[in-house]
């Protein structure tokens, strides 16, 4: 610690570490008794499982400390003589108090509240509907019967207040020297890496815990409700809606639990499962959706998709949004986008839900992700994470060629051939996503292929025929391995775009997308006049794959 008289300055880093470690210890405490009153939901998991969910609940914890301390730690830090003041001094260490409290009490009461709702708390709890609506002498009844979360928090109480006022940050000082500039610009840049929870191009939120921890309710652990809440703040969230009398009377005309079983329940049992999303596969440039909407003469941009259908089980299908993530949520999840932010960031996100990739992951099924984007490009890895897809294959983990990467990603005929050799090295059964990208702007493929493919007004549909190429050459290369005649693959698109032709122009054509079922045995081929969407994709499959066990989905 530097000697105040010889270098004029004001901040205690030594009582500034003891702080930020109390809390640290604190919010470990809170994290024990959530262990604690949540065993019952925690014991199938392993120790090195749990072990690892209070490393990444300290990472989470720090985010945490200095996010609810922003405003405190700036008043210890700011350059000025004033906040040396007795009173600011107790202010501050009063503000302390207080806002440390607030996060550590959420976190103590949803220790004994995770078990009846399954997730840590958000913004939720500001809602007239569940903060405060029960006669006060109910809480003091639940006070007694959960004694022990009370007595513990009561114990963390009278700790963070010895912390808040016996050790003191800010001294007097007689003048601002240049050090007091340094150490307050250090700490606002320490300070905001802290916040944003290191150097990502996305500030982290509590989901991405997943990325380190694929059980749910072991992220849950790992979390801090404190932050939750926070994260969730300015998030809109569904308003209840009521159709029928009763809940009977609503589950009699329709039930989301699912145990579906058609002509075709297990046909397909024990097959692998591959799915390529198409970027922008718009039905308008695929020759082979519906021809009765499109101008007379309309050319196909995907000769080998429309090859593909003669031998499919084809849809016109219908995307259930207009951006890539939520086409991933919808396909994997079977959740449709139902409001302005994409679920994975949504004050929903730490819902369980029932996955088909996790469904099957748990039956055995080995189970991946494939994008030749960045990691966190469009909320993918949040998104292949509540999924259940574990593996993540990008362009980080490419092994061609460097010049095969421009702009958002690597090339598509270069990336689904790396994906055909990793899936090659998989043990069966998988389940394997891939989401193409080249057919998104800033369109590109490599320099070889100038002039190969047919040009249209907009640039959208020549990188549409480049895609096909590029899924020609992957089929070309599966096709000579021993787990492709093995698999079920749904070939689907993300969503619309570039739509030119005025029925695609309006809300029905605009979402117009190609949903193709292709088993190389020729065991399923047709056509449907279904109409179908993209969250239909998950019962359909667990159907085909025979999975006879209930599950909740957005289907009839």
């Amino acid at each position: 610690i530097m000697d105040d008289k010889k270098f004029s300055n004001s901040i205690s880093i030594k009582h500034f570490f003891v702080k930020i470690l109390a809390l640290l210890g604190l919010f470990f405490a809170a994290r024990v008794l959530f262990l604690c009153c949540n065993y019952h939901l925690l014991r199938s998991a392993s120790t090195h499982l749990l072990i690892r969910a209070f490393f990444i609940g300290a990472y989470v914890d720090i985010m945490t400390i200095f996010t609810v301390n922003v405003l405190v730690f700036l008043i210890w830090f700011l350059p000025v003589r004033w906040k040396a003041n007795a009173t600011v001094v107790r202010c501050s260490n009063l503000l302390f108090f207080v806002v440390n409290f607030l996060a550590l009490f959420v976190n103590v009461v949803d220790a004994k509240y995770f078990s009846f709702s399954y997730r840590r708390m958000s913004s939720d709890i500001f809602k007239e509907t569940v903060l405060l609506t029960e006669d006060p002498e109910v809480y003091v009844e639940m006070l007694k019967q959960f004694w022990y979360v009370t007595l513990t928090g009561c114990l963390m109480l009278v700790a963070l207040f010895f912390t808040s006022f016996k050790f003191r940050v800010v001294r007097k000082i007689q003048r601002v020297s240049w050090r007091e500039y340094v150490v307050f610009i250090i700490g606002v840049a320490v300070g905001i890496i802290c916040i944003r929870g290191g150097f990502y191009r996305r500030s982290l939120k509590t989901i991405d815990t997943l990325a380190y921890i694929d059980e749910p309710i072991v992220a849950s652990l790992a979390n801090n409700s404190a932050l939750n809440i926070i994260h969730t703040f300015k998030q809109k969230s569904l308003s209840q809606v009521h159709y029928f009398q009763t809940d009977d009377e609503a589950l009699a005309f329709y039930s989301p639990k699912h145990q579906p079983m058609t002509s075709l329940a297990g046909k397909f049992r024990g097959k692998n499962v591959v799915i390529i999303i198409l970027e922008s596969f718009s039905g308008e440039y695929v020759g082979g959706i519906d021809q009765q909407f499109k101008k007379e003469g309309t050319r196909s941009f995907t000769p080998f998709l429309d090859s593909l259908m003669e031998k499919s089980y084809v849809f016109d299908a219908f995307a259930n949004g207009r951006i890539s993530v939520d086409a991933l949520v919808s396909i994997a999840i079977g959740i449709p986008p139902l409001f302005d932010s994409t679920f994975v960031v949504s004050r929903y996100a730490e819902n369980v839900v029932a996955a088909w990739p996790k469904l099957l992951s748990k039956a055995g099924y080995q189970t991946m992700f494939f994008c030749g984007g960045h990691r966190n490009s469009c909320h993918f890895d949040r998104a292949r994470l509540k999924a259940g897809l574990k593996a993540y294959f990008n362009r980080g983990d490419y092994d061609g060629p460097k010049e095969d990467i421009r702009a958002w990603g690597v090339y598509d005929d270069r990336f689904l051939q790396f994906v055909a050799r990793k899936v090659d090295a998989t043990k069966q059964p998988f389940v394997s996503v891939v989401f193409t990208l080249s057919s998104h702007h800033p369109y590109l493929y490599p320099a070889e292929f100038n002039g190969k493919f047919p040009k249209d007004v907009i640039p959208l549909p020549e990188f549409i025929a480049y895609a096909d190429y590029s899924l020609q050459k992957f089929f070309e290369t599966a096709e000579k391995m021993d787990w492709y005649k093995d698999t079920i693959f749904i070939l689907v698109a993300d969503h619309t775009s570039g739509q030119q032709q005025p029925y695609y122009v309006n809300n029905v054509g605009g979402f117009s997308i190609p949903l193709i079922i292709f088993d190389p045995n020729g065991g399923l081929v047709g056509r449907s006049d279904t109409v179908v969407q993209q969250i239909d994709i998950m019962p359909t499959i667990l159907n085909l794959l025979g999975y006879d066990q209930p599950y909740f989905a957005i289907w009839q």
